[in-house]
């Protein structure tokens, strides 16, 4: 048997020199340096999350969304938009401390909940949701297994999940490789209890290279999205 990164197909150099599971894929100063906080008024970013919010206002109005929990959510700029933009009952954010402090000092608003989300998690809700956002969050933890069945744990039967990945043409850094190739993460889904059911693209654009065998099933219009988002409804019976 032969061994060593020699053997490996890397496709970017971000994937060589990634660590992330002795370092750490998450900045220890996420929402606590200005070069995070900045990004609550930043244009490109602003504009980025007023389209997001936009798709998942098309959601909740279409399937009559009432409640919601968002993980990774950082201080809450998303769910700034959505609550402006929908009568919204209960809207829950998961993440690390700091940006529950962001959450505070720029007043965001939904109802936060501070917890380490690598490896899954425990919330106690007084009513389960009807729409889960991970929004580029799931390929930054070393368990997004364990996340999302922690996750439909809080969620109603027919509950939705809207889901941002990144596209690996854009060179994003990766703990596991391949798992967010579009046929991959929607398998990935499909063990986990939730079946695929619609996409919307990027407005940001990355450089195009061919398919490759994993994304058999991807819409060509996807192909040089800078991310890829991706709606799921439950399709068990738990």
């Amino acid at each position: 048997m032969r061994a060593g990164k020699e053997n490996i197909l890397f496709r970017t150099d971000e994937e060589i020199n990634c660590k992330v599971l002795t370092q750490g894929i998450l900045q220890d100063d996420e929402w606590e340096s200005d070069g995070s906080l900045n990004r609550i008024s930043d244009e490109v970013w602003d504009y980025r999350y007023e389209y997001e919010a936009n798709i998942i206002t098309q959601l909740i109005k279409s399937d009559n969304i009432k409640s919601i929990i968002e993980l990774g959510s950082g201080p809450g700029i998303l769910c700034n938009k959505i609550l402006k933009k929908n009568n919204i009952d209960n809207y829950y954010l998961v993440d690390i401390e700091a940006a529950r402090v962001a959450n505070e000092n720029k007043k965001l608003g939904g109802t936060f909940h501070v917890r380490d989300l690598n490896n899954g998690f425990e919330i106690d809700l007084p009513n389960k949701v009807d729409l889960l956002i991970a929004n580029d969050f799931l390929e930054h933890i070393q368990n997004p297994a364990k996340i999302i069945l922690d996750a439909k744990k809080l969620m109603t039967k027919d509950a939705l999940a809207f889901i941002s990945v990144p596209n690996w043409r854009m060179g994003h850094v990766w703990i596991y490789r391949g798992l967010f190739d579009w046929d991959n993460f929607i398998h990935f889904m499909w063990q986990h209890g939730f079946g695929y059911t619609t996409y919307a693209e990027s407005p940001l654009k990355c450089k195009y290279i061919t398919k490759i065998d994993s994304e058999r099933s991807m819409p060509d219009d996807m192909i040089n999205s800078w991310n890829f988002y991706m709606v799921f409804k439950r399709n068990d019976n738990e």
